[in-house]
């Protein structure tokens, strides 16, 4: 009776990190990828899981049992995705090693959901959790959330939910305050308290969304992309400070007629019913401006700019066309409005297709000049 050694790291760190081949069969084999883990990131617990399976391997095989290990990985998107690669690893190595039992080894993080796909292909006799030894100590809980800012996974999984729900709290907060000094005036001025912690709150949620997409590096990376620019006499920063007041004004223009309305549906109606052509004509000014800094530059015309700029362009004339059957709707429109916003959906629609046929055009005369350039 053969029993199999299991090792399931159902994020694929190991294949990520290493860049071995999974599953990985055989006690040599599992050593090298647990050195190899262990040299590109020292403090990943999957290590540990493939050590301890290697040490129960060799218990085992010295007490004359019949054994053998493996590992097997999921993928780096946690669901359905990395589950159905760990179950096809799985059928794989119990065709190579004919086990009859298993014993699992994990690191504890996701027993709950590897448990049932393993048990369902082979018995499982024993489930051992490898737990990481750690000094309960303030320096090893600031260390945890630096590592923690520093995994892409871990950052967007736990505190992202955590930046937002703070910056939603404390915005309710300001927000609140400064709606009671507009009605009440200086008597509501005792909600000072409520409006710092909301500031507070704020602030920390701001930092910690800032720290998760790294946006004090790409407004570093835009400010030297500004710079360069100007020192190079770009012709995209023109057509770039145009569009942002294009922007800045139309959204003005849009609020003034906005705030005539009544209820917030109809203001957010009336808003984006003002500012959308502005907006989009924003966007086509500052890729135009892109598009001739590329040509300047490079003497070469960027031809996905159009496939792109009719795919925008068809969802602002669909976009258009529900914003006016909604506004039909609640009562906003006197006049039938069903004519217009049948045009508009069906030349969205047909200029959708055109973007389309547009961008297989592009990318058949791209392919064609790279193999004449071969």
């Amino acid at each position: 009776m053969r029993k199999l050694i299991l090792c399931a790291d159902r994020d694929d760190d190991i294949g990520e990190k290493t860049g071995l081949e999974t599953p990985i069969i055989g006690r040599e084999e599992n050593l090298q990828a647990a050195i190899e883990l262990g040299l590109k990131d020292p403090e990943d617990s999957d290590t540990n899981s493939i050590f301890s399976a290697i040490s129960m391997y060799d218990d085992l095989k010295e007490n004359g049992e019949d054994v053998e290990i493996a590992t097997i990985c999921g993928a780096s998107s946690i669901g359905y995705t990395s589950d159905t690669a760990l179950g096809e690893e799985l059928d794989y190595v119990l065709e190579k090693t004919d086990a009859d039992s298993a014993i699992l080894v994990t690191d504890g993080a996701e027993d709950e959901y590897i448990s049932p796909i393993v048990s369902s292909k082979i018995d499982i006799s024993h489930i051992r959790t490898v737990y990481v030894k750690q000094s309960e100590s303030v320096e090893n809980l600031y260390y945890l959330l630096v590592k923690t800012f520093q995994e892409e996974k871990s950052k967007k999984k736990f505190l992202l939910p955590i930046s937002l729900a703070l910056l939603v709290y404390g915005s309710f907060r300001i927000i609140a305050l400064l709606s009671d000094l507009f009605i009440e005036g200086i008597g509501a001025l005792g909600g000072l308290p409520g409006f710092g912690i909301g500031i507070i709150f704020f602030v920390i949620g701001a930092y910690i969304f800032t720290r998760i997409y790294e946006l004090d590096k790409k407004a570093l990376g835009f400010y030297d992309k500004l710079k360069e620019a100007v020192t190079s006499g770009s012709v995209w920063l023109p057509f770039t400070a145009v569009s942002i007041l294009i922007i800045i004004g139309s959204s003005l223009q849009g609020w003034n007629v906005a705030i005539e309305e009544e209820t917030p549906l109809e203001i957010a109606l009336s808003f984006s019913s003002t500012v959308i052509w502005w907006w989009i004509g924003a966007v086509f000014l500052h890729e135009l401006g892109r598009l001739i800094d590329t040509y300047i530059k490079k003497g070469r015309v960027k031809w996905s700019f159009w496939a792109i700029f009719l795919t925008l362009f068809a969802l602002t004339f669909i976009f258009w066309g529900a914003l006016d059957y909604i506004r039909g709707i609640v009562g906003m429109e006197e006049e039938p409005v069903f004519p217009m916003v049948a045009i508009n959906i069906t030349l969205g629609l047909l200029i959708g297709v055109l973007a389309g046929l547009t961008q297989r055009s592009f990318r058949e005369r791209q392919k064609n000049e790279e193999e004449i350039s071969d």
